[in-house]
């Protein structure tokens, strides 16, 4: 699914996407007086940069080093720290380039953090993956697919590569036939559970050339012929990363309120939460939380809000709640 506003898709589209309004200005010079003299207001900045939708921010973005000759990011980056300080350097720039940075900070260092990257690349559609690629390099001068095949390994990297190499097809109804999803459905099942051990390219390569559309199609047709959903062919014949970063995949093209509405949840459960995957999710899911919430309601019987308040604390609770809240 798309997630990238329409500032986003016009401006890759070559479209001039209009950042200077009085409104733009004062935004930014609202943010600049947060951030000026000793020691910064994060009340304040908060308030000034939670409230903002996800296109508002972008444009945001555009305009202020034009105003203050310094990017918001550098200048938020310089102003906070901790987690949320990374929450609101998310929030300083468009989302493909936050996007591009949670790839950068997953797969630096020793060890990937591969749960990060589950929701940049999973159920995504080509043409943001094409705009996120562009803004990888932008920001790295490094080829994002590169990045990820020096970095990852075993079946995830597999996997991985087909997502942002072999991509899915254009839909198109006349192809996408009833004829068609069995057939796929046929390569899927003789790539796994029809075969004494598990093809993972080829099992990847028909999985990921499904456009989006069409899965259900698929999926519909595989639970016919086999008995069960491709979901749980998935947990049959994988396990572990891979396991989860192809039910990502599935789950955010099949349902993806109730695939977010998880993701959440995994990363607040258990010892110790995982902020920045938190922070990532709200950031990337903003402008769909008013659906998440609901679904969150319904499958774990409390509220987002008050999961996310028992959770967290400090400044970085304060944010978060502060764009769940504006987010309708």
């Amino acid at each position: 699914m798309n997630l990238y506003p329409q500032e986003t898709h016009l401006a890759d589209q070559g479209a001039v996407v209009s950042h200077e309004s009085l409104q733009i200005d004062n935004w930014c010079n609202e943010v600049y007086s947060a951030c000026a003299g000793f020691g910064t207001d994060e009340s304040r900045l908060s308030a000034l940069i939670g409230t903002k939708t996800a296109g508002q921010r972008a444009v945001i973005s555009l305009r202020y080093p034009e105003l203050h000759n310094k990017s918001l990011y550098d200048d938020l980056k310089g102003e906070t720290s901790g987690d949320y300080g990374k929450l609101i350097q998310l929030l300083a720039q468009p989302l493909e380039d936050a996007e591009a940075m949670i790839i950068r900070e997953a797969t630096k260092g020793a060890g990937t953090t591969e749960k990060l990257l589950y929701p940049v690349l999973g159920g995504r559609t080509n043409e943001e993956l094409n705009i996120l690629k562009k803004a990888f390099f932008k920001l790295y001068q490094n080829d994002m697919v590169v990045t990820l095949a020096d970095d990852l390994g075993g079946d995830l990297k597999k996997f991985f590569l087909a997502i942002v190499n072999q991509m899915a097809q254009p839909y198109n109804p006349s192809i996408h036939t009833q004829a068609k999803a069995v057939e796929v459905a046929e390569a899927i099942y003789k790539a796994g559970e029809g075969k004494w051990g598990t093809d993972e390219s080829a099992f990847f390569n028909a999985l990921c050339s499904i456009p989006a559309p069409f899965m259900a199609t698929v999926n519909a047709a595989y639970v016919a012929k086999h008995g069960n959903t491709i979901e749980r062919a998935i947990e049959k014949e994988f396990s572990g990363k891979a396991e989860d970063a192809l039910l990502y995949h599935v789950g955010m093209i099949l349902h993806p309120i109730e695939t977010i509405a998880t993701q959440f949840e995994k990363a607040m459960k258990g010892f110790g939460t995982d902020e920045y995957g938190l922070a990532a999710a709200i950031v990337r899911y903003q402008h769909l939380l008013p659906q998440v919430t609901k679904a969150y309601q319904a499958k774990y019987g409390t509220s987002l809000r008050d999961r996310i308040y028992g959770e967290t604390s400090g400044d970085f609770r304060t944010l978060l709640l502060t764009i769940l809240e504006h987010s309708s």
